[in-house]
């Protein structure tokens, strides 16, 4: 005996799966491009206590000396550019103001001064990623 969805039921289960993200974002926007910022922020193994609110997230880090600090950034523009190539076809740009205890870390033109920890992970204050098309997803 074989079973049938009807095109209701088919319908529902196509967008329950959606919403479980499994696919991850659907395309290369700016709100993707600030979460994917938020999601490498937060993978950074040193990090703890991560909180995101919209264009704002604090939590404990690295302080780049062996310890640990409280941190602060603010995403203060998230740009999407087309990039010429076929598989990685956006580029993405954000810029954001990271405070450690509270107090502003300023780069140096183009050098970063935030952690390694942070850098290791191709996150700076002036940072871009990718959009890999075949995983719809933005690399950094």
């Amino acid at each position: 005996m074989r079973t049938h969805l009807s095109p209701g039921a088919c319908l529902a289960l196509l967008l329950a799966l959606a919403g479980c993200g499994a696919a991850g974002p659907d395309t290369a926007d700016a709100d993707s491009l600030r979460a994917s910022f938020a999601g490498q922020i937060e993978a950074v193994e040193a990090v703890s206590g991560f909180d995101r609110d919209g264009d704002e997230m604090t939590f404990s880090g690295p302080d780049g000396a062996g310890g640990e600090v409280a941190w602060r950034v603010v995403i203060d523009s998230a740009v999407v550019q087309s990039w010429d190539d076929e598989s990685l076809p956006f580029r993405g740009v954000v810029l954001s103001t990271w405070y450690a205890a509270g107090e502003e870390v300023q780069s140096a033109g183009s050098i970063s001064n935030l952690p390694p920890d942070f850098l290791d992970a191709g996150i700076a204050q002036d940072c871009w990623g990718l959009w890999d098309a075949a995983e719809r997803r933005w690399t950094w």
